[in-house]
């Protein structure tokens, strides 16, 4: 017993250089990482590039498409106020069919358009991408950042280059980032303990997690990501990706991304 103790001392002994060793590469990969990231320009650059976000939806259900000018003339008629938030769109009797937001440049467009196919690098780590956003850009409310506009969007690659965004805009850069990378990625349009919010629901090996798109926590392994059937407060009604709008089809709440609960009401044509 005595001889099989001293073995395991040792063995445990001769591991420690190994994990310590391993220990360092992480860190020093990281720091490389940190490094990097900061290092990219903020407000100059490749941010001046200018993505097309004009696109048709067409509505399951519907002998017509809707377009992005039938949205902004219909929004040309409402208040300076009433065109400050997102508007969730009927069309032809159908209910909550797609959803539009104001941009940078003033004019609503289709939830989807926001999602330009845009990666900063490429990267085999699914985590890097929120890493990148927990280091890169701090949370502002809009109405702090657009002299009292209460919703602005940014595009994803906008998103990289504004040093600032709410909710939207984190969720919108994350989830386009990670379906360059494979992965079915989606917007999640809600409310998180009662207020508005907007996060990243991704499938993984089928199954679903949860990204809080605005944490500032530098979480260096996807396995650390929340199951989106463990996350508590929040509340879906909508997901959109590059091509497609999802709506809830009960007021029950549900940690379930996927199911017959969900229907798909329209999707995205771009161009």
């Amino acid at each position: 017993m005595r001889l099989l103790l001293i073995g395991i001392v040792l063995g445990a002994l001769l591991m420690v250089p190994k994990l310590l060793q391993q220990q360092w590469a992480q860190q020093r990969e990281q720091a490389s990482l940190v490094a990097s990231i900061r290092s990219a320009p903020l407000g100059s650059g490749e941010e001046t590039h200018i993505d097309s976000q004009r696109g048709t939806v067409v509505v399951s259900g519907s002998s017509s498409p809707l377009t992005e000018s039938m949205v902004q003339g219909a929004i040309g008629k409402r208040s300076a106020e009433e065109s400050g938030y997102i508007s969730v769109w009927n069309w032809q009797g159908l209910e909550s069919v797609t959803a539009s937001a104001r941009g940078l440049d003033s004019l609503h467009h289709f939830a989807n358009s926001y999602l330009v196919g845009f990666q900063p690098f490429d990267t085999e780590a699914l985590w890097i991408p929120l890493y990148t956003l927990a280091i890169r850009k701090e949370y502002q409310y809009d109405h702090l950042q657009y002299a009292g506009l209460a919703d602005i969007w940014q595009t994803s690659r906008q998103a990289y280059y504004q040093k600032r965004g709410d909710c939207e805009d984190h969720a919108i850069l994350l989830a386009d980032w990670l379906i360059n990378l494979g992965v079915d990625a989606r917007v999640a349009l809600g409310t998180y303990n009662g207020d508005g919010h907007a996060w990243v629901v991704a499938v993984v090996d089928n199954t679903e997690y949860l990204l809080e798109a605005t944490s500032k926590r530098r979480q260096s392994n996807w396995q650390a990501m929340p199951l989106a059937a463990l996350a508590e407060g929040y509340d879906v009604e909508f997901q959109f990706n590059r091509d497609y709008f999802w709506a809830k089809t009960t007021s029950a709440p549900t940690r379930n991304y996927r199911g017959k609960h969900w229907i798909r009401k329209s999707q995205f044509i771009r161009g």
